[in-house]
């Protein structure tokens, strides 16, 4: 996967590192780095050897300021909603596990996007908000749907209303992160996590992920029905037999993602 002008990339052992390359902007996205994600992401989709996916922002300021407001138009425009909308992920259902390591601050939407990952790992100096209220504008990237459904509801509505900033440290102690590093360890605790998820069976991390999707979207019923819908699918499949088989034989499988 080649590099792009703002976004830089990098797969190993399974693990695509996809860096955010605007360190002099804060990681900032305008229309071209999102369209630029997008075109990543998209082909991180169909790239059988990505297992497992780890966005990241250059330098150690940033993670990502949210949308560059030096890009809009005299006409007040910024079109950095993709197909999958900003920056390519925040209405993305992903297959592959997508891990945040929010190398700096993470505000506005660089928190959508965040937040739009499945784990977040933070530096110990990293901040997170949603100050899209300080200029008049709206967290409608996933901000203020997530934020309340991932965290209280009541910390969120602070949060939101005051646009100010969190600290990591309360950001765990209130779970929108799931672990705290110092700065220089941010990016080795994420690959570090994305590579145990990377040894396990895609399509049980496919499904997973969508059972999760789902369960936050439908009643306990309708959930439970899809559940049973995708272990009737899995059963059958290569990865199903493959795995009990290696596990018996004491060694690592072999999966096919089929």
């Amino acid at each position: 996967m080649e590099n792009k002008k703002n976004i830089l990339t990098k797969l190993e052992d399974g693990v695509l590192v996809i860096t955010i390359n605007r360190d002099e902007r804060r990681n900032a996205i305008d229309p071209e780095t999102s369209a630029e994600m997008e075109e990543i992401l998209n082909a991180a989709e169909d790239d059988m050897s990505v297992r497992a996916i780890v966005i990241t922002g250059a330098g150690s300021r940033s993670f990502c300021s949210g949308e560059d407001l030096a890009a809009y138009d005299d006409n007040g425009t910024c079109q950095t909603i993709m197909a999958h909308g900003f920056a390519g992920i925040t209405e993305r259902i992903s297959a592959k596990p997508i891990i945040a390591a929010c190398n700096g601050t993470a505000v506005a939407g660089g928190l959508e996007i965040a937040l739009a990952c499945d784990i977040i790992v933070a530096s110990e100096e990293a901040r997170f908000g949603l100050s899209e209220v300080k200029v008049g504008f709206l967290a409608t990237s996933g901000g203020l749907i997530r934020l309340p459904n991932v965290i209280p509801r009541k910390v969120a509505t602070e949060m939101v209303l005051t646009g100010k900033l969190i600290s990591a440290q309360r950001a765990y102690e209130v779970g929108l992160v799931n672990h705290v590093v110092p700065k220089n360890e941010v990016l080795e605790k994420a690959l570090e996590l994305a590579k145990l998820i990377a040894k396990n069976a895609p399509l049980s991390l496919k499904l997973s992920k969508q059972i999760f999707h789902v369960a936050t979207q439908s009643s306990f019923e309708d959930a439970q029905r899809f559940c049973n819908v995708c272990w009737d699918y899995i059963e059958k499949t290569e990865d199903a037999i493959e795995g009990p088989k290696a596990f018996l034989e004491k060694r690592e499988p072999n999966w096919k993602g089929r």
